[in-house]
């Protein structure tokens, strides 16, 4: 069975809706429909209060009786210390600051595996070093940093990089045949301490990128993710969500992902874990033993999951 490690929702659900039925209905989705039995709560930026609300209700949820598929088995914060909004609402988004990380810390107790920070940001180094002395991994996303500002993130505990090659790694340029960029890009693929996820869908990266990083980060330092959102298994063209805070917002389906309505930007995964596994051995070449630990085995063993 497979593993969710970034995912936000599915069958017409997100996990910011505190309900248990909720819960209970994309359980029975990702265990029947994607072969996956746990799964991390995935949360994109919200007010500190929301998101400690939401910590506090996965953390009722874990210790109450057991859900009926997939088992909650953790929270991964996608925010809201990061700078690049993607499908995100922008005025959701904040700077770093000790005092709210150490309060998502205390209502995450246990159970808060993963948090996601943009380095560059004003304070990002104090609260990255702050999580990581928690006992919980920090990533790099939502971001555009300098190489140098990546290695001092990683020496002060950053140790993953949330959905690479979907944030703002900056590009690799050629001028006169010479390659160079000012992005972090060539620092994340060089770095061995760090470990990347990828959203392996074939749509959010080719899967020629995806078979390149792979064979540079090796069976380590490769996790392989859904970024699931609630309009996977539905049917439907236009679909409308809210977000965090209740603004509603219309999303288009096509190329087997979810679109900002009338635009061209991503926002969103369609994918359910036995696809991106399928997705693996396909892009890869990898053996179903290999595409199996990038599913299920690594993220598991990256937070703790048993």
């Amino acid at each position: 069975m497979f593993f969710e490690y970034h995912f936000h929702g599915c069958a017409g659900h997100k996990t910011i809706e505190l309900e248990r039925n909720a819960y209970e209905e994309m359980s029975l989705f990702l265990k029947e429909q994607g072969q996956t039995d746990a799964f991390l709560a995935g949360f994109s930026a919200a007010p500190v209060d929301h998101l400690i609300r939401c910590l506090e209700f996965c953390g009722s949820l874990i210790s109450d009786t057991p859900l009926p598929g997939a088992r909650l088995a953790g929270v991964y914060l996608e925010g809201p210390f990061v700078r690049v909004a993607g499908g995100m609402t922008d005025s959701l988004l904040a700077r770093p600051c000790l005092k709210a990380a150490r309060r998502l810390a205390e209502a995450g107790r246990g159970i808060l595996k993963n948090v996601t920070i943009a380095p560059e940001l004003p304070g990002a180094m104090a609260v990255i070093e702050y999580f990581a002395s928690e006992g919980i991994r920090v990533s790099a996303g939502h971001f555009c940093c300098s190489p140098e500002t990546l290695r001092e993130a990683v020496s002060c505990g950053l140790s993953g990089i949330t959905h690479f090659c979907n944030n703002g790694e900056g590009p690799l340029c050629n001028t006169d045949g010479l390659y160079h960029t000012d992005g972090p890009l060539l620092e994340i693929l060089a770095d061995d301490r760090l470990t990347v996820e990828m959203i392996c869908d074939g749509v959010h990266v080719p899967p020629e990128l995806v078979k390149a990083v792979r064979r540079v980060k090796g069976r380590e330092r490769f996790i392989a993710v859904t970024d699931g959102c609630a309009a996977t298994g539905l049917p439907g063209k236009r679909l409308a969500f809210p977000d965090p805070i209740g603004n509603v917002s219309e999303f288009d389906v096509r190329n087997g992902a979810l679109y900002i309505a009338d635009t061209d930007k991503l926002t969103g995964s369609l994918s359910s874990m036995n696809k991106i596994y399928d997705n693996l051995i396909k892009f890869c070449g990898l053996t179903e033993e290999d595409a199996l630990y990038a599913c299920s085995g690594l993220p598991r063993k990256w937070t703790g999951v048993i």
